[in-house]
């Protein structure tokens, strides 16, 4: 008996007709997968940064497998080869150990059942990288990917990938809108455009001031006051009086641009906080979850950085560039009680930045 495909109304279901595998994806995954892959998009100007992980969910084996997809976990990557998920050595080992933190066992329901990527390149197909990646880490038929395509302005579109003969699709049997509106059926919001917004605001006041002369009683005129005349003569005594008058406002006016120009000029660049970079360390099921200020002065304005690590008789450097630094966060398994963290910045020529910390078990 095939398994039930009736999905539940929190659930749109990805479904390829002839195709082995049904997806049920749930609709608050879908809101939180969008909010960390446009989080990347947004870290780097013109392309952004991709972002992935691993998909949380179940599996219901049969001719038709039906897979649901309940949550998500993010990977970090160190985008040592621009902004492209290109998983270093350390990012794999990472990768690896969350997919071991979600393999089933009895104590919960969901476990790993794929792996997610954004998707910034051209078309919509796996990479070599993704491929190596799902054969170490999700062998099985069932096992699918999610690549999503953001947008800034319009909707991102999505697509999912599973094995047919043991083989990954070169393309997405079918892509589809990722935003819980479009999956719904439901009519995205609309927006007005600035020049009807600027009619119905002018309709607006004309209707305001309409209703306000209907209600105000008129006021009453009053005769014109009498003004006294001046002769030829006084208006040219006033204007001779004005000359040397604006001449001294003028220069007055010069001295006072100068004095604020040269207390600008003065005052320092940058204060004291300018400098700080916000470092801190989350444990993290078994990890160390090093952080900092992604809207810190200096490393906002930063073009590359090194995280130093001493870990025991262990040492290490991790080189950064800008798209890594405006990530914020790097994930470090340790191997001893006490780590050594110094991240160093440099935010202009000849000028770096360093803050250090010490974590202790």
């Amino acid at each position: 008996m095939e398994p039930e495909k009736q999905p539940a109304p929190e659930y749109y279901v990805w479904e390829v007709p002839g195709k082995p595998v049904v997806v049920h994806l749930y609709y608050e995954a879908v809101e939180g997968l969008l909010n960390e892959v446009m989080r990347g998009f947004g870290a780097v100007p013109k392309r952004g940064a991709e972002v992935g992980g691993i998909l949380i969910g179940t599996i219901e084996p049969g001719e038709i497998s039906i897979v649901r997809v309940e949550d998500f976990e993010p990977v970090e990557c160190e985008y040592r080869r621009g902004p492209s998920y290109l998983l270093s050595e350390f990012d794999g080992a990472a990768f690896r150990e969350t997919c071991l933190n979600w393999q089933p066992n009895e104590e919960r329901p969901a476990y790993a059942v794929g792996f997610f990527r954004g998707h910034t390149r051209d078309g919509m197909s796996l990479a070599a990288e993704d491929i190596k990646l799902l054969d170490e880490c999700f062998p099985s038929p069932e096992h699918i990917a999610l690549l999503i395509k953001p947008y800034g302005t319009r909707v991102s579109m999505a697509g999912f990938f599973f094995r047919e003969n043991g083989v990954f699709q070169e393309k997405t049997p079918l892509e589809f809108p990722f935003r819980t509106a479009e999956l719904r059926g439901e009519a995205p919001p609309q927006h007005k455009s600035l020049i009807e917004s600027r009619v119905e605001s002018r309709a607006a006041s004309r209707a305001l001031a309409a209703a306000s002369r209907e209600t105000v009683e008129p006021i009453r005129q009053q005769p014109a006051p009498a003004y006294a005349i001046a002769t030829p003569s006084q208006s040219r005594m006033r204007s001779a009086m004005w000359i040397p008058l604006s001449f001294v406002f003028l220069l007055f006016g010069v001295a006072l641009g100068l004095m604020i120009a040269l207390g600008r000029t003065a005052a320092p660049a940058h204060d004291d906080t300018d400098f700080s970079l916000g470092l801190s360390i989350v444990p993290v099921d078994g990890n160390l979850s090093v952080k900092w200020n992604r809207e810190a002065p200096a490393i906002h304005t930063a073009d590359r950085g090194v995280l130093e690590i001493e870990d025991g008789t262990f040492k290490k450097s991790v080189d950064m560039d800008a798209p890594q630094l405006s990530n914020g966060s790097i994930l470090y398994r340790n191997s001893s009680k006490k780590v050594h963290f110094r991240l160093v910045v440099y935010p202009k020529a000849h000028l770096s930045v360093a803050e250090t910390l010490d974590w202790s078990q």
